[in-house]
C-alpha cells in the first residue's frame, strides 16, 4: 500500500522517472504491470528499467517503453544523460560478444564495437568511439565526444550525450536521442523518433519520422519539432534550425 503511495505521488511529468501509474495510463498489459510492480514497487528511472527489461530478455517491452516515454515534446537532456550513463553503467567491465543478447563496454577512447545479434547492449564512456549494430533492438549509449554510431536493426534505441556526434540509423522504428552539441543524425528507417537537447544538431528523417531540435534566441533554448510529411519536411533531407526557422542544409 505505501508503494502505491509512493508512486501516487512521483512526479509523473518527468519523463525520465517510470511508475506504475504512469504504464497503467500507457495501457500497459497486466503481465508487464505485474513485473514492473515485483521490480520496482516504488518506480524506477527509465533507464535503470530499461536495463532489466534487456537483462530478462523482455525485448518486446522494452520497445514498447520506448515508444510510449521517448516523446519528441517531452525529452530532455537530463532525460537523455541519464539513459546514456545507465546504458554505460550496465556494459562497464563487460565484453561479452553472444549472437543474442550481447553486452559490450569500452570505457577507452577510440574504440572499435561491433555487434550483430539481437538485443545487444552497447555502451562507450571513452572519446571518438565507433559502434555498430546489425541486430534489432540494440541499444547503445555512448558519453564520449566525437561518437560514430550506426544501427542497422529494427526498434533500436541510441543515446549520446557527448558532442559532435555522428549517429545513422536505417532500422524501422528507432528511438534516438542526443544532449551534445554539433550531433548530425541520419535516419533513413520509417516512424523513428528523434530528440535533441543539445545545439546546432541537424537530422535528416524517413518517412514518418518526427525530431525536435535546439536553437537558442540570445536568452534560452527553444525547440522546433519537424515531423516528415508536413509543412514541406521531405524524407532523406538533412535540416536544421537557423534563426529560429527549419532550413536546409
Amino acid at each position: 500500500m505505501n508503494a502505491q503511495i509512493e508512486q501516487a505521488d512521483a512526479p509523473e511529468n518527468n519523463p525520465a522517472q517510470i511508475t506504475l501509474l504512469k504504464i497503467r495510463e500507457w495501457g500497459a498489459c497486466s503481465d508487464g504491470r505485474d513485473w514492473f510492480r515485483e521490480k520496482f514497487p516504488q518506480g524506477g528511472a527509465y533507464g535503470e528499467v530499461m536495463n532489466s527489461l534487456y537483462a530478462d530478455k523482455r525485448y518486446g517491452d522494452a520497445r514498447w517503453l520506448a515508444d510510449k516515454a521517448f516523446d519528441v515534446k517531452n525529452i530532455n537532456a537530463d532525460f537523455i544523460k541519464s539513459d546514456v550513463r545507465l546504458i554505460v553503467a550496465a556494459t562497464e567491465g563487460v565484453d561479452v560478444d553472444e549472437s543474442y543478447g550481447a553486452r559490450i563496454g569500452s570505457s577507452g577512447d577510440d574504440a572499435r564495437i561491433g555487434s550483430s545479434g539481437y538485443g545487444a547492449q552497447i555502451g562507450s564512456s571513452g572519446d571518438g568511439a565507433r559502434i555498430g549494430s546489425s541486430g534489432d533492438d540494440a541499444r547503445i549509449g555512448s558519453s564520449g565526444y566525437g561518437a560514430q554510431i550506426g544501427s542497422s536493426g529494427y526498434g533500436a534505441q541510441i543515446g549520446s550525450s557527448g558532442d559532435d556526434a555522428r549517429i545513422g540509423s536505417s532500422g524501422d522504428g528507432a528511438r534516438i536521442g542526443s544532449s551534445g552539441d554539433d550531433a548530425r543524425i541520419v535516419c533513413s528507417g520509417e516512424n523513428v523518433t528523434v530528440a535533441f537537447s543539445g545545439r546546432r544538431g541537424s537530422v535528416s528523417l524517413g518517412k514518418g519520422g518526427a525530431a525536435s531540435l535546439v536553437w537558442h534566441d540570445g536568452t534560452r533554448n527553444r525547440f522546433i519539432n519537424i515531423y516528415e510529411g508536413e509543412d514541406g519536411i521531405e524524407a532523406g533531407v538533412l535540416y536544421s534550425i537557423k534563426n529560429g526557422k527549419v532550413v536546409r542544409q
